[in-house]
C-alpha cells in the first residue's frame, strides 16, 4: 500500500489530482467464523480482527469509545510481537444498534455522513496516539463525496457488493439453526444493514413457489430469494428494506442484480411477467432508465433516480426501458485460494473484460465448494471458505485492484475492508482530470 499512497503523492505533485486520499494504515474487520459459547446454546460470532500494513506503529490499542491517552483500552499489544501484522481478538462486535438514526424502521430523520460503531482502533508511536479509526457505517458515502466522484461513469466506479445478498439468517443471537446452513448462508447482515454499511451492489437469485391457497394477484409470496435450488427468504420483505433505504438515502445509487431464476421460471414467461409487474409496482419510481452504460453519477443524479435494476433475462429486460441488461458476473468456480487469485487477476488485467462498452461487470470473490466438501466435510462451510478468501481479498484490492475493479462481490463482507477501499479509490479517480492515468 506504500506504492499506492506514493502514487497519490506523485499525482498531486504533478497537478493531476487535487486531493490525496490514501488507504488507512490500520483497520478493523469482523470475522466470518463463529465458535461455541460456554454459556447456553448461543454461539459467539463477529469477533474483531485487527490489521496494519507497515511499521508506522509501536503499539495498537482497541477501545469501546473514541480513543484518548486518558481512556483505558480493552486490548493493547506491541506490533513487533505479530510479524504478520494481524491479530484476531475474542472481542465481539455483537449486533449493535446503528447511530445517526440509521436503524431499520426508525421514524427519525437519519443523519448523513459516516458514523462510528462502538469499536475504535488507535495506532501508537512513541507513546503517542498517531492514528485513529473505527468500525463505521457509511450510509451516504456517495452523497458525501459527490463533488469528487460525480464525473465517474458507472463502469469506472469501484462498487462494493455482496454475493447472494439475500442469503442471510441471524436474529439477536447466533444459534445452531443459523449454523446449520453451512453451504447456504453467505451473509450475516440484512439487506438494510448491508446498504447502511456501504454496500451498493446486491445480487439475487429468484425462485418461484406457487401458493397452495387461492390468493389475490396482489399477493407476491410466491417469489423467494434462493441459493441455487434452496429457498432462503421471501422477496417482499427484502424489497421493503431496499425501498426504505432509498427513501432515506436519496442520493445513494444502488444496483440490484436479479441475476438468475433457478427454480420455477424456465419456459414460463408468465412468471417473469408477474415478477416484473411486482418490481414495477414497488421500484419503478426509483429506477434509472437504461440508455447506455457510460452514464456518470452526475448524469444519474440529474434524473432524480437512484436505482439500477439489472434483469438476468435479456429478452424480458429489452421490453422495459427501466430494466438494465444482465451484468456480467465473472465466476472462477475455484476450490483453492491460489487458483481464485489467478482467475481474478486475469479478469482485472484483461482489457476486453474491462472495456466500458461491454457494460458493468462483477468479480465474484469467493471459493466454490466441490462435491466432496458437501458430502464429506462436516465441519466445512461457506463461512470457512470466506474466511480463507477475505483477508487476502482486502490485500488484493488495496495493492493491485483498487483502480481496476468495477464491482467486487464478497461473502460475509464485514470480514473485508472493501467498502473503505472503494470509497478511497473512487475519490482518487474522481479527483484526477483523467482517471485513466492511474489505471
Amino acid at each position: 500500500m506504500r506504492e499506492v499512497n506514493a502514487l497519490a503523492n506523485n499525482l498531486k505533485d504533478e497537478g493531476l489530482i487535487s486531493e490525496i486520499v490514501s488507504m488507512p494504515p490500520l483497520y478493523l474487520t469482523v470475522s466470518a467464523l463463529f465458535k461455541d459459547s460456554s454459556i447456553g446454546s448461543a454461539l459467539i460470532d463477529r469477533e474483531i480482527d485487527i490489521y496494519w500494513v507497515d511499521d508506522s506503529f509501536d503499539k495498537i490499542a482497541l477501545f469501546d469509545s473514541s480513543p484518548s491517552e486518558e481512556i483505558q483500552p480493552i486490548l493493547q499489544f506491541n506490533t513487533k510481537q505479530y510479524p504478520e501484522r494481524y491479530v484476531h481478538t475474542n472481542i465481539t462486535l455483537g449486533n449493535p444498534k446503528f447511530p445517526g438514526s440509521w436503524n431499520y424502521g426508525s421514524s427519525e430523520i437519519p443523519v448523513s455522513g459516516d458514523h462510528c460503531l462502538h469499536k475504535w482502533i488507535a495506532g501508537i508511536k512513541n507513546n503517542t496516539i498517531s492514528y485513529i479509526d473505527c468500525i463505521k457505517i457509511r450510509p451516504t458515502w456517495m452523497q458525501d463525496n459527490r463533488l469528487s466522484i460525480g464525473n465517474l461513469a458507472v463502469t469506472s466506479l469501484f462498487l462494493p457488493g455482496t454475493h447472494n445478498s439475500g442469503c442471510y439468517k441471524r436474529g439477536e443471537t447466533l444459534s445452531q439453526k443459523d449454523a446449520s446452513g453451512r453451504y447456504i448462508l453467505t451473509q450475516d447482515q440484512t439487506i438494510w444493514n448491508q446498504l447502511v454499511y456501504g454496500i451498493r451492489y446486491l445480487d439475487f437469485r429468484i425462485g418461484y413457489y406457487p401458493s397452495k391457497k387461492n390468493v389475490s394477484e396482489s399477493d407476491h409470496s410466491c417469489f423467494w430469494i434462493n441459493h441455487d435450488l434452496i429457498k432462503v427468504r421471501p422477496l417482499v420483505p427484502v424489497i421493503q428494506q431496499l425501498k426504505e433505504y432509498l427513501e432515506k438515502a436519496k442520493d445513494e445509487i444502488v444496483i440490484i442484480d436479479f441475476h438468475r431464476f433457478p427454480l420455477g421460471f424456465s419456459g414460463r414467461i408468465a412468471r417473469h411477467v408477474q415478477l416484473v409487474d411486482y418490481l414495477e409496482l414497488e421500484l419503478k419510481e426509483y429506477a434509472i432508465s437504461y440508455s447506455n452504460e457510460t452514464l456518470t453519477l452526475n448524469d444519474i443524479w440529474d434524473t432524480n433516480k437512484r436505482l439500477i435494476i439489472s434483469y438476468g433475462d435479456k429478452s424480458i429486460a429489452r421490453e422495459h426501458e427501466w430494466l438494465w441488461p444482465p451484468i456480467r458476473q465473472l465466476w472462477g468456480n475455484k476450490q483453492n485460494l491460489d487458483k481464485l487469485y489467478e482467475y481474478l487477476e486475469y479478469c482485472m488485467s484483461n482489457e476486453t473484460i474491462r472495456d466500458p462498452k461491454k457494460g458493468m461487470w462483477a468479480a465474484m470473490a469467493q471459493l466454490t465448494p466441490g462435491p466432496l466438501d458437501l458430502l464429506f466435510n462436516p465441519t466445512g462451510s461457506l463461512r470457512h471458505m470466506a474466511h480463507i478468501v477475505n483477508r487476502n481479498l482486502t490485500s488484493w484490492c488495496r495493492n493491485n485492484w483498487w483502480n481496476k475493479a468495477n464491482i467486487i462481490a464478497a461473502d460475509f463482507f464485514l470480514e473485508t475492508d472493501i467498502i473503505n477501499i472503494a470509497v478511497a479509490s473512487n475519490i482518487m479517480k474522481g479527483n484526477s482530470p483523467n482517471h485513466y492515468l492511474i489505471d
